[in-house]
């Protein structure tokens, strides 16, 4: 039998490197955040007769953000010498892309009709619809614990959707912008379920998923702003105000670079850590939200915020215990386990988001 060797990392490393996570996903999403409501919701100009001017396109922003994740993504590649050849077939990539991008579409058209806390909470309840999905898809089994905390959460967010103003500043049909939340969460489902689905098939890196994922989305986006003709009316918007540019491009690029802070925070830190980071950032989300554009909560809005993100931390605690008291796994199973993780989390966030989410997040 082999002797385990125990390698001690300076605690100055390993707190430097914590701090990094930390700033990066704290930094990069809670930005992401606030450049999402302001693309979505505030104007850019006046027309006129001095009415408001707003960008209505969510997928043109998708392909923005899907075109410079791509592109970061085969830079990296290029750095490390990996080969940037497919290895799954196409049709795959365009099943998690798809769903992907509905995922995504969703989620920006929701602002136009409920406010960022409401969505930011709304996405915080796909963990009812990933488990149903998973039942019925891949016939994944779960314990009594399981659904418990996905009925608290989801409790928690009927809570808060039910006691306050929900809004955004441009609309009052919220029940749009809820259906639009719970289209979000179905395509969301879909899409951790099919990446689960080609992990298990191939043998394939967080960025050939990146690359391949996002290149097919914005594909998708492409051709559906072609079918519509807004393709080009998009692009003499962003010509034509030069903010949405500016505001697009750092959306793109705090939405990348947030993918890979994940990516490094869960192969440095593993899971509970991430988990804790994350669900953390979503707080601090909502209470910027809440402070700049001016959404005021009701006090049961912030005890179902409360029990919603205290159930999440209780699930991160009880998710590292269950890894601790289960089954050993070599090591190699255990960095390949992480990247699923991570490229699942990325992919649902891609918000970031990718936090998680999510964006591959």
């Amino acid at each position: 039998m082999g002797t385990d060797i125990k390698v001690n990392v300076p605690t100055t490393t390993y707190n430097r490197k914590l701090l990094m996570s930390v700033g990066g996903i704290m930094g990069f999403f809670l930005l992401y955040g606030v450049l999402q409501e302001k693309i979505m919701n505030y104007p850019y100009g006046e027309d006129d007769n001095g009415e408001p001017i707003y960008f209505t396109d969510s997928t043109f922003i998708v392909l923005s953000n899907r075109v410079c994740a791509a592109i970061i993504a085969v830079i990296i590649v290029v750095y490390r010498g990996e080969s940037l050849r497919n290895v799954a077939p196409l049709h795959k990539y365009f099943g998690v892309a798809l769903s992907n991008f509905c995922a995504t579409w969703c989620q920006y058209e929701a602002l136009k009709y409920v406010n960022f806390p409401t969505q930011t909470l709304g996405k915080c309840g796909k963990m009812m619809p990933v488990m149903l999905v998973g039942t019925f898809i891949s016939g994944k089994k779960y314990s009594l614990k399981d659904y418990l905390i996905a009925v608290t959460i989801t409790m928690g967010c009927m809570i808060f959707f039910m006691t306050g103003d929900i809004a955004s500043k441009n609309s009052e049909n919220t029940m749009g912008g809820l259906l639009l939340m719970a289209a979000y969460m179905f395509f969301d489902s879909f899409t951790s379920t099919f990446q689960e689905k080609m992990f298990k098939g191939y043998t394939m890196s967080t960025y050939d998923q990146m690359i391949y994922v996002n290149s097919c989305s914005a594909l998708i986006s492409v051709l559906i702003l072609l079918f519509n003709g807004r393709l080009f009316p998009a692009i003499d918007f962003a010509m034509t105000y030069s903010q949405l540019l500016t505001d697009s491009t750092f959306l793109s690029i705090c939405a990348s670079l947030g993918q890979m802070v994940i990516y490094f925070t869960i192969k440095e830190f593993g899971a509970l850590i991430f988990s804790t980071i994350m669900v953390t950032r979503q707080v601090f989300s909502i209470v910027l939200s809440t402070f700049l554009f001016i959404h005021p909560l009701s006090p049961f809005q912030w005890i179902g915020a409360l029990i919603v993100f205290g159930t999440l931390y209780y699930k991160a605690i009880e998710d590292q215990k269950n890894r601790k008291h289960g089954h050993g796994h070599s090591k190699s199973e255990d960095t390949n386990n992480k990247d699923k993780e991570a490229i699942t989390v990325t992919v649902q966030s891609s918000s970031s988001n990718n936090d998680n989410e999510d964006s591959n997040k």
